[in-house]
């Protein structure tokens, strides 16, 4: 049992290190509550989450909890163990306090699911009856050094003794302020700023936006919500007397707004997509971009590896940045090291051996494996974050927990190359099919089932057997090599007999689609919405291991409709990703026969633009692939003032135009580009 003398001691030696420690007290659930009692004896202002009656604070989404410090946190298992919940108040937790998790004893936990394994288990598959991600929870805590267990029925542990440290808190920020602030006086500067959490990295953009601002800079910060970028703020006011502000943007709004600003800073870039940064780079401004390398949000390994390349391509004023000394507790902290492993926050990838052409291993891996095999677990982990902006740790709990899933591995001497998360879906009977098909019922974990059944209004395809493909990824040391193709072609070779249909959901752009696309995966939707997160509208692609026909129909629909919708829901598509989507059509539809005469007479200025735009209108839709052949901006200006019907003065400004001159010039050439492949048809 917890007491005053012990805790007291406990919390001087983490002051006098600036260290964090994780206490686990294990017990049954009124001995916890006793033990918090004694806590609030020396954490009085110690932050509790719990479904308990006498707490219920149990914040929904993760951010409402960002920005926010607190000198001990209380996390009641009980109420479920959340991983993005547990690792995000893990980082809010300052020098000298403690992250207190509550638990039932180790035995009963590791045979009894807590309330959060519901949220891993598909709604018509059979739950599973013990969470290996729990098992694996008690195991490393058992044998973690940095921390320290308080159990109902043993004696208290003893107390680590750190050694002190000097306090240099926000040195190494200030330093960097004053690079950055001379860098981004150069045309077009881009910098990004990296950082493992608790590395000052809000603080850090708080304090540059201000010196920018002095100088009458406009500046914005762009993130997921306003909230989560509190601490930016707080140190922006704390320098800015006058009524000078800090603006802020969603990204969803980041295109059309960043103009307005002299720089903008994109906190987080790693949990936006790749796609979306790419674009903002086209933008005529300085950019300055952050993001954490381990931690809640789980992607600023993959991130680096894909975009910095790109970014230092694009942009030649671009400077990387690193923060490494902690600003809210000491190096080596020993919260952090015990997060980290619990969720698996710093895996990284295995180079594979020199000579990796030989023999290559594509298999299933069971959960139990991964339970069982640390090492194999963090290969695959690391893989697996490469593949969505999004990857969190909760996706570590559900690729132990998931009750409908697969693992599938491009595997070598036991260096993992490639791996894939596949969701097996459908085989939904009446009366829950009826219901889904009538709009009344979304049971979880069946998207590509849902999606397929509910566009033709056809409740036996629910029925049938689905493999949606959640995650596929390739080792960054290999790519490039179709490791990634070859590996899904043997997922389709190894699940041929146990699905009919094979898909996947993810945010469409020209890339993406393309690979689909060579693999025979048939696009049969795209979001009408953009995605709030990504700027980018969700695509569903699907291929058919055993019925055809179903395919066919729902492919000539998308197709027919994607034409309709370009000038309304897809006006804002980027012209490539219209221009595959266009290549792709594979049904012929037949032109009027006088339209290509009005083209040509259009482009010799025998007819103004208004007499011939149906009659483009007309030959592209009967003859998309043509676009392929044309010069890039002829291409461009087709598709965004034919196609997307957009104003002229948008296209104008869209292709870099001098004016309306000048778009009637180009528009007449493109016109004869179009006409001279027609000829030759």
């Amino acid at each position: 049992m917890l007491t005053n003398t012990w805790l007291n001691q406990l919390h001087q030696s983490l002051l006098t290190s600036k260290h964090r420690q994780l206490l686990v007290l294990s017990g049954c659930e009124h001995w916890c509550w006793q033990q918090v009692d004694t806590l609030k004896t020396v954490y009085p202002d110690l932050l509790t989450l719990s479904h308990h009656p006498s707490v219920n604070f149990w914040p929904e989404h993760n951010h409402q909890l960002l920005g926010q410090e607190y000198s001990t946190v209380v996390f009641d298992v009980n109420s479920g163990l959340m991983p993005d919940k547990l690792a995000t108040v893990a980082g809010t937790v300052k020098a000298g306090g403690l992250l207190v998790l509550l638990m039932p004893n180790f035995e009963s936990y590791a045979k009894q699911a807590d309330p959060a394994f519901a949220r891993f288990q598909s709604a018509n598959k059979p739950h599973k009856s013990i969470s290996l991600f729990q098992t694996r929870l008690i195991s490393l805590l058992k044998n973690n050094e940095h921390t320290l267990i308080v159990s109902e029925h043993n004696a208290l542990p003893t107390i680590p003794m750190y050694a002190a440290t000097e306090s240099t808190q926000y040195k190494e920020q200030q330093n960097l302020v004053a690079d950055l602030s001379k860098f981004i006086t150069k045309r077009r500067a881009t910098f990004l700023l990296t950082a493992d959490r608790g590395r000052g990295k809000s603080a850090t953009l708080g304090m540059l936006a201000a010196n920018y601002v002095s100088q009458d800079k406009r500046v914005a910060i762009c993130a997921h919500h306003k909230q989560t970028v509190a601490t930016v703020f707080k140190h922006f006011e704390l320098l800015i007397d006058n009524d000078v502000q800090l603006d802020f943007i969603a990204p969803d709004a980041l295109l059309n707004q960043a103009t307005n600003f002299d720089l903008v800073l994109i906190d987080e870039a790693a949990t936006l997509p790749v796609s979306l940064l790419k674009k903002a780079l086209d933008l005529p401004i300085k950019l300055g971009f952050s993001t954490t390398l381990h931690g809640y949000e789980g992607t600023g390994r993959g991130f680096n590896l894909r975009f910095i390349p790109y970014l230092q391509k694009t942009r030649s004023n671009c400077q990387p940045r690193e923060l490494a000394d902690p600003i809210r507790y000491n190096s080596n902290d020993p919260l952090e090291q015990a997060i980290y492993q619990l969720l698996v926050l710093n895996a990284d990838f295995t180079e594979p051996s020199p000579d990796h052409k030989q023999q290559i291993n594509f298999c299933e891996i069971t959960q139990q494996q991964l339970a069982n095999n640390e090492s194999l677990l963090k290969q695959v982990f690391a893989v697996l974050v490469m593949a969505h902006y999004q990857t969190s740790a909760n996706d570590l709990r559900h690729m132990l927990d998931g009750n409908n899933l697969k693992l599938f591995v491009a595997e070598q001497n036991g260096t993992i190359l490639a791996a894939a998360l596949i969701a097996l879906e459908g085989e939904i009977d009446d009366p829950l099919a009826s219901d889904i098909i009538s709009g009344l019922r979304r049971p979880q974990g069946n998207l590509l089932a849902q999606s397929t059944a509910t566009l033709l209004g056809d409740k036996d395809l629910l029925a049938k057997r689905y493999a949606r493909i959640i995650r596929i990824a390739v080792n960054p040391f290999c790519q490039g090599e179709s490791i990634g193709t070859q590996l899904l072609s043997a997922i389709e070779s190894l699940l041929c007999d146990e699905v009919e249909f094979i898909g996947a959901s993810f945010g469409a752009e020209s890339k993406l689609c393309n690979f689909w696309l060579r693999q025979k995966y048939k696009i049969i939707k795209l979001g009408a919405k953009c995605d709030k997160a990504s700027g980018e509208h969700s695509c569903l692609v699907i291929k058919a291991t055993k019925l055809e026909a179903q395919l066919n129909s729902l492919e000539q629909h998308f197709q027919q409709q994607f034409i309709f919708e370009l000038s309304r829901s897809f006006s804002r598509l980027q012209s490539e990703l219209v221009l595959t989507l266009l290549s792709n059509r594979q049904s012929p539809v037949e032109p009027i026969n006088c339209n290509i005469n009005l083209v040509l007479r259009f482009s010799k200025g025998e007819v103004n633009f208004d007499q011939a735009r149906y009659a483009l209108f007309d030959q592209v839709k009967a003859y998309p692939k043509l676009l392929l052949q044309l010069e890039n901006v002829s291409r461009k200006l087709i598709i965004k003032l034919v196609l997307q019907n957009m104003s002229e003065a948008d296209v104008i400004e869209a292709l870099a135009l001098t004016g309306k001159k000048q778009l009637t010039l180009a528009l007449k050439q493109a016109a004869r580009e179009w006409c001279s492949h027609y000829f030759k048809i």
